[in-house]
């Protein structure tokens, strides 16, 4: 049976719930609080362990935040038991408390208990709730008592369950402002208004933001995709050590970012990739466990096939010309003439120079390189109508 506690004592534990309370709101605005929320929880409930974790399965990530753990324990969590327990736990609704024989029955007889649990010398008096359970992602909070004290007491799971209310309102309120502020970032970078792809990744290539263009392109699977929530490009791994090194704070002298192109089978033209560091003067900070990841980079993807059709369908509006003048005069741009254009169109020099002609006469030039000009305008012009 518990003993009533003095009237002094329970306002003191009301004063310090309170407390608690208002440091959980106050980090769903400043993240680097969350450290603080969790050992003021593990004070408030008497806890000897206390973590916070989440489970990402499009990019096959786990993020544990156990200050009282040891570090090797810690890791033999996150390399053997993380994604079979979390797994489990994420089935289970958000808010709702649950215990370890309702979380895993017979659970001093499984591996996990035996391997992991009693070396770590936790109690079997632990319980824990879902922060947040989404698609393909889950957040929840965990504590136990020390392996001496055999049960959760009514106050420990009073105080839990009543602190669980403000922390999962607190997550939301953080994961919320954490999207508006990569709404602003994308608003920024004008990554919808581009007609390239244009991705917002963070330091291990997730895919953080993407614009129609590069959505459309991961659909098609044709030189970039995703390989477990990460972006990737088709027989290298240039792009990823170029992401990597916008989040390096000590850079080689060829500096963050680069350049590369991605070769596809023919016809299609090989994609243009400009990896660069995201100068955004948001301050963001990773907050793992709650699921915030800061962007770090810009991967932009340009399909040159894209550009061409575009291409065309501007000088045809612009000038009057048709779909086979139009498939030339873009040809004609690249500036090698008249005969390796029509190579490349696949028609004869002779039927080139039929539409050449009839190309001359609609925008009112005599000469290829005159043309030329006019073309390379016209396309400025274009761009920056859009």
């Amino acid at each position: 049976m518990e003993r009533f506690e003095p009237l002094g004592r329970t306002m003191s534990r009301h004063k310090e719930l309170i407390t608690l309370i208002n440091l959980i709101y106050e980090a769903a605005v400043d993240s680097d609080l969350w450290p603080s929320v969790l050992m003021a929880l593990a004070d408030a409930v008497g806890a000897a362990q206390i973590a916070m974790l989440s489970m990402d399965r499009r990019a096959n990530v786990v993020s544990t935040f156990a200050p009282r753990l040891d570090p090797d324990l810690l890791a033999s969590w996150q390399k053997y038991w993380a994604f079979p327990v979390l797994a489990r736990a994420s089935l289970r609704p958000t808010g709702e408390i649950y215990t370890l024989d309702s979380l895993m029955p017979k659970f001093v007889a499984t591996r996990f208990f035996n391997e992991f649990w009693r070396p770590a010398q936790l109690g079997l008096s632990a319980a824990g709730a879902n922060l947040l359970v989404e698609d393909q992602f889950s957040a929840l909070i965990f504590f136990s008592n020390a392996p001496n004290k055999e049960f959760l007491t009514t106050q420990q799971m009073h105080v839990f369950e009543v602190v669980l209310r403000h922390l999962t309102r607190a997550v939301r309120i953080s994961r919320r402002l954490w999207e508006l502020e990569i709404e602003q970032i994308a608003a920024v970078e004008r990554l919808e208004s581009l007609q390239e792809g244009a991705l917002l990744v963070d330091a291990s290539g997730r895919v953080i933001r993407a614009n129609a263009a590069a959505k459309a392109m991961l659909d098609d699977g044709n030189g970039i995709f995703l390989d477990k929530g990460r972006v990737a490009a088709a027989g290298s791994e240039i792009l990823q050590k170029l992401i990597a090194s916008c989040a390096q704070t000590c850079l080689s002298l060829g500096g963050p970012g680069g350049e590369f192109k991605i070769p596809r089978e023919h016809p299609r033209s090989p994609l243009h990739v400009t990896v660069t560091p995201l100068r955004s003067k948001t301050q963001l900070v990773d907050v793992p466990w709650i699921g915030v990841e800061v962007p770090v980079a810009i991967v932009t993807v340009r399909d040159p096939d894209v550009d061409c059709g575009q291409q065309e369908i501007n000088l045809r509006h612009r000038f009057g010309l048709t779909a086979a003048e139009a498939r030339l005069a873009a040809e004609i741009l690249k500036g090698d003439g008249r005969a390796a254009a029509a190579r490349r169109r696949g028609i004869s020099t002779a039927t080139a120079k039929s539409h050449l002609s009839s190309i001359f006469e609609k925008t009112g030039t005599h000469r290829q390189a005159e043309l030329i000009r006019l073309l390379l305008d016209a396309a400025d012009e274009d761009k920056i109508e859009t």
